[in-house]
């Protein structure tokens, strides 16, 4: 009888150090797991900072050449207004000089009012025309 609950007890440790190895290897293996999908995201894809006057008159300016059938433009580096509205949207004023084929110059004015979708303000893709109004 002593045999067998030596046995017995033998089977139990030998039992529970199998379950415990299995247990830390599954632990390891869960910690991969968690790391590997935390580290998955990059920095573009969680940027949750608005963007800067500058990034969104820089998109502005895409837009607007976009829009505009004079090929020679150009558009002042400063003077244009910014403001924030409500729901990400952002509303541009500024001008652009442009020259027509007889060389005359001419200036028209612009507000352009625009929506961001999040992510990477550069990116034009991540943002929408609400309304461009020329003068």
């Amino acid at each position: 009888m002593s045999k067998s609950y030596v046995n017995n007890q033998a089977i139990k440790k030998k039992f529970a150090y199998k379950l415990i190895i299995f247990l830390i290897i599954l632990a390891v293996f869960f910690t991969f797991v968690l790391v590997r999908f935390a580290r998955s995201g990059t920095n573009e894809e969680i940027v949750n900072n608005p963007p800067k006057n500058e990034d969104v008159y820089t998109i502005a300016k895409q837009f607007v050449k976009q829009n505009v059938k004079t090929a020679n433009i150009v558009f002042p580096e400063t003077g244009y207004q910014f403001d924030q509205k409500t729901d990400s949207t952002y509303t541009i004023k500024s001008y652009l000089e442009s020259k027509d084929t007889r060389g005359e110059k001419t200036v028209t004015s612009f507000v352009i009012t625009l929506q961001f979708f999040g992510g990477d303000a550069l990116n034009k893709k991540r943002w929408k025309m609400v309304s461009l109004i020329k003068d």
